[in-house]
């Protein structure tokens, strides 16, 4: 009997330099006229924050240039957000003008875009829910920003004090808005740059204000957590979001993720099919709760996911890998290695796709090409342990004992607990 028959099922268990600088200053100026009824404090957290809109046109166009020479693939929503997360602002001078009957302040800033964990970061604002999230706070914040205009112009007009103060209460819900808006996008940004801590402080402040972005403030704050391994308090979080908007699928395909987490499969799914129902549009539900299934043994629902998900979007090289190793549970050996093969030419890099195909190969008896597939993976990442496990299993079948346990001692070394479990196997001639 082959070796990797009697481990695979335990396996299965377990879910170039560029051309132009790295860092971009940009300097920007913004300002805003403040009324009555409003607070200077505010009024220059408005202009500062003007000043950082006109940075961020700048620096979404260096982010989009630096992209596509590292052959990322953004939206432009995407960029958004990614240039967002990566701008550093220092104030280089401010000031306050009489202008009128009012006052005008004005900011001068420079904003840095450091571009070095671009790709890293990339792969965290390519989570559909947080760029969602992010363009509705726009979009809301956008229409605040009239409505504050326009209350101005009310409290000009007002005849009475009676009219005064209810326009200048709604101002000051206005500003309280405004504050909790800033606070989000604190915590969105801090988000991105994996600052989880600081995100999650920022989105407390956001909270405590109790304006209409509770929903956005616990829903980002949620997403601090989960990113934090910190899954009941995300839960939670989630929970209040739902709570608070019960049409949110984004906050039920998030707390599925962290019930995944948390080997909550049946509540995982339960999230996940909630989040379809609400948005059949959002496909990335199907592959994840594809995923679920696979772990839960449901097979064939895991495969009838990655189906209708490959159906919408053919380039996507995990799930290829999910779906493989559905087939690979069904034994159906030739479609694993199919779905694997492909995988490998979307994603040439993919460490997995090679390791799980050379796995396959090993079960099938085609050694060489079981082997090529692990030195592959390897050549990816040197301290790949799973990859040397699997080559030293294939040396193990092929009866080159020698080679077989010098990888498996490899592995072992790179803690794999399994891998050291098999060299005393090895070793004592029960493999």
């Amino acid at each position: 009997m082959n070796p990797l028959l009697a481990v695979i099922t335990a396996i299965l268990l377990f879910f170039p330099s560029l051309s132009f600088a790295q860092t971009k200053e940009i300097i920007s100026e913004g300002t805003y006229n403040m009324g009555d009824g409003e607070t200077p404090s505010v009024a220059e957290s408005r202009a500062l924050l003007k000043a950082k809109q006109i940075a961020l046109e700048q620096a979404g166009t260096y982010v989009e240039s630096y992209s596509k020479v590292k052959n990322i693939t953004l939206t432009h929503d995407e960029i958004q957000v990614l240039a967002s997360g990566l701008m550093e602002v220092e104030i280089l001078d401010k000031k306050r003008t009489v202008v009128g009957d009012g006052i005008n302040f004005w900011v001068k800033i420079k904003a840095k875009v450091n571009a070095a964990n671009m790709e890293e970061m990339a792969k965290r604002v390519k989570e559909k829910s947080i760029v969602e999230e992010y363009k509705k706070i726009q979009t809301d914040y956008e229409k605040s920003q009239k409505d504050i205009e326009d209350l101005k112009r009310q409290l000009k007009q007002a005849k009475s004090k009676n009219d005064k103060k209810r326009v200048e209460a709604k101002i000051t819900d206005g500003e309280r808005l405004f504050q909790a808006y800033s606070w989000i996008a604190k915590g969105f940004n801090y988000g991105v740059r994996k600052e989880y801590d600081q995100a999650i402080e920022a989105c407390t402040n956001a909270i405590a204000l109790n304006t209409q972005y509770d929903v956005a403030a616990y829903f980002v704050r949620g997403l601090a957590y989960r990113y934090n391994s910190q899954y009941d308090l995300a839960i939670e979080d989630f929970n209040r979001a739902i709570l608070l908007d019960p049409q949110i699928a984004a906050g039920y395909s998030s707390r599925a993720d962290a019930y995944g987490m948390k080997h909550q499969y049946d509540k995982a799914i339960a999230d996940y099919s909630k989040a379809i129902t609400i948005d059949p549009n959002e496909i990335d539900n199907y592959l994840k709760r594809g995923f679920v299934y696979s772990f839960e043994g449901q097979i064939g629902k895991a495969i009838e996911d990655y189906n209708f998900f490959i159906s919408k979007n053919q380039n996507h090289a995990s799930a290829y890998l999910g779906r493989a190793k559905a087939y690979i549970k069904m034994g159906s050996f030739d479609k694993s290695v199919e779905d694997l093969t492909k995988a490998i030419s979307i994603e040439p890099s993919d460490k997995a796709a090679y390791y799980w195909r050379g796995i396959v190969y090993n079960v099938i008896h085609k050694y060489n090409e079981a082997l090529e597939d692990f030195d592959s993976a390897i050549s990816i990442d040197k301290d790949y342990g799973d990859a040397y496990e699997g080559r030293g299993l294939t040396y193990l079948g092929w009866g080159k004992r020698k080679k077989a346990i010098a990888d498996l001692q490899k592995s072992c070394g790179l803690g794999s607990e399994r891998g050291c479990k098999l060299v005393q196997q090895v070793s004592a001639g029960l493999l």
